[in-house]
Parts: C-alpha cells; sequence; structure tokens
C-alpha cells in the first residue's frame, strides 16, 4: 500500500535521530533527545498518499542518517535554514536556504549528514509514484510527464532551485498550520497540494518555456543577481553595480527580472527582507531593532510599516507570540 511505502522513507528518519514515534497517528509532533540536541520534527499524514515532515533542529555534534528508500517516490524538498546534504551511489547533493528541489528516487541507500551547531529548517512532502502520475495528468487525461522518463535508470534524481516570494509566504504559512494539531486535515491537504503544485509548474513546466527574449546565459545571470541581492540584503548594490556585477545591461536586468521572478529588483528584494524579517522575530531574544537592521531597515518605524502592510501586524506582537 501506497502509505506504509511513502512514510517508511520518513520513519526510517526519525528512527535515525532517534525519534521513534506511532505511524498510526495523522500527526505527530517529536522532540530531539537533550544529549542530541535541541528542537522539534513534525510528521502529518493527511491521506494514505500523501506525507509531510517539517523538522526545525540544532545538533550538538556531527551526525549520519542513514536510509534505504524501498519504493520509487517522489519528494518535494524546502530548505528554509540551513545547508542540506544528500549522498547517493557515491555522489553528494547539497540544497541552499532559499531553494527547493523535487526528489525522483528509485530505491537506493542514502545518507544524509548534518553539521554540529548548524541550526537546520526544512519540510518535505513525498508521494508515491502513481499519485505522481495523477497529478501529471490534464483535464484530456493525458500524461504531461512520467516518472520513469525523468529518473530513467539512475537512482536518483534531482531538480533544484530557489523558490519564489510567493512560494515562500506559502511555505511559511503551511509550517505554521503543520506546528498546530488544531489544523483540519482538509486545510493542510489544500496547502500541501498548492505548494506541490507551484513546485511542479516552476521546475518541471516552467523550464520548458524560456521567456521570450532571454537566453540561457542571461537566465544565469539574471540568477546570480538575484542570489547577490539575497546575499547582501542588508547592503544591496545599486541597480548599476548589481548589473556591472552580472555581466548584463541595466535595461535588461531591469526588465528581464520581472519577467522571470515576477517583480521589479528592489520589489523582490523587499519581499524577501520581510520574509527573512518574518522567521528572525521568532528566534529567541530577537528584537525589532536588531531586526530589522540585519536586514536593511536603518529606520525602525520604516521597518514596521512595511512588515505591518504585509502580515498586517506589528513585528513586535510576533516577537511576544513566540
Amino acid at each position: 500500500m501506497a502509505l506504509p511505502d511513502v512514510h517508511h522513507n520518513f520513519r526510517q528518519f526519525f528512527d535515525g535521530l532517534q525519534m521513534h514515534g506511532s505511524s498510526g497517528r495523522r500527526y505527530e509532533r517529536m522532540n530531539l533527545h537533550s544529549w542530541m540536541g535541541e528542537g522539534t520534527v513534525q510528521r502529518l499524514a493527511p491521506r494514505q498518499d500523501l506525507g509531510m515532515a517539517a523538522v526545525d533542529f540544532r545538533l550538538n555534534d556531527d551526525y549520519t542518517v542513514s536510509l534505504h528508500t524501498r519504493v520509487p517516490m517522489v519528494e518535494l524538498s524546502c530548505c528554509v535554514q540551513g545547508y542540506r546534504r544528500v549522498e547517493v551511489s557515491g555522489r553528494e547533493f547539497e540544497m541552499k536556504p532559499g531553494s527547493w528541489s523535487l526528489q525522483f528516487a528509485n530505491p537506493a541507500e542514502a545518507r544524509m549528514p548534518f553539521s554540529k551547531n548548524q541550526p537546520f529548517q526544512m519540510m518535505s512532502i513525498a508521494i508515491p509514484v502513481t499519485a505522481f502520475h495523477h497529478f501529471m495528468e490534464n483535464g484530456e487525461g493525458t500524461r504531461g510527464l512520467d516518472f520513469h522518463q525523468i529518473i530513467g535508470t539512475l537512482p536518483y534524481r534531482v531538480i533544484q532551485e530557489a523558490y519564489d516570494p510567493a512560494s515562500a509566504y506559502l511555505l511559511q504559512q503551511m509550517m505554521e498550520a503543520s506546528a498546530r494539531p488544531d489544523s483540519l486535515g482538509i486545510e493542510m491537504e489544500c496547502r500541501i497540494l498548492e505548494l506541490l503544485s507551484h513546485a511542479f509548474r516552476s521546475m518541471l513546466f516552467g523550464r520548458e518555456q524560456r521567456p521570450s527574449g532571454l537566453s540561457r546565459t542571461d537566465l544565469s545571470k539574471l540568477e546570480r543577481a538575484r542570489e547577490i541581492i539575497l546575499d547582501r540584503m542588508s547592503h544591496p548594490p545599486s541597480l548599476s553595480e548589481l548589473s556591472r556585477l552580472i555581466g548584463l545591461n541595466e535595461f535588461k536586468l531591469k526588465t528581464g527580472f520581472k519577467v522571470r521572478y515576477g517583480s521589479t529588483v528592489f520589489g523582490y528584494l523587499r519581499e524577501a527582507r520581510l520574509e527573512t524579517a518574518y522567521r528572525l522575530l521568532q528566534e529567541p531574544e530577537a528584537s525589532v531593532i536588531d531586526v530589522s537592521v540585519s536586514v536593511g531597515y536603518s529606520n525602525p518605524s520604516y521597518f514596521a510599516e512595511a512588515f505591518r502592510g504585509k502580515y498586517g501586524m506589528n513585528p513586535g506582537t510576533l516577537i511576544r507570540k513566540s
């Protein structure tokens, strides 16, 4: 049956972290043993062919979780904080914060090493191949993509990219809802399916059609521009400097960025700043002033106004909730 297959991999991961929960419950929250570190793991099974796990922890020592996938499956992983590494058949794959990946896996041995004292936050959604094929069908019953065509004879294939602000906000909402045991199954299932839909369209179908007028080299330079403004969030370069750094003229940078990411360069930066601030404000001993400065707001009043406009509450309210 699909449920044991999909959730078997999650249970192996939990067992590897010395967390032994109950496989029969729809929702489960487990705390990391104090000798290993601090943090939590949440597991959700809204229906038989859909599983989700959200992890948020920090380990005291370097640690590796080993597991063996038993059946072919598809997994969407969203890396919010920290770096995720997976070793399969002698190859290492790495995910950076702010990225998500679609992983197509045949039965294989895998290792997941974690570094000590590094905060790690990630959410993963797993579905069996039958569910993936169902999701790939259009209204006429024609399947747009096939699991076996994507992975071939490989044990593991990863498609990875940075998630956009809209998907980041959806991910944030879903992680908050998953932390509440009173969330209705229909609410969680809808959020999970919406996030899967965003990921499939972006990573599987969006790649087939390049934006008009943008070459592969242009797209690579625009992605580099996106990385630079996120890395230098507190002190971003001007448009002219960014243009020089990526080797693309300023006009093409502005127009191409809007086409590729659906926002202006500084509109995208603003959203990223507020989303980062939302996460930082929930950390222990966070202060509004420190967070506002760390994401690039020199004036706390301007920061509070922008935060209120996006989330409908003052940043200090989030600290009190945390």
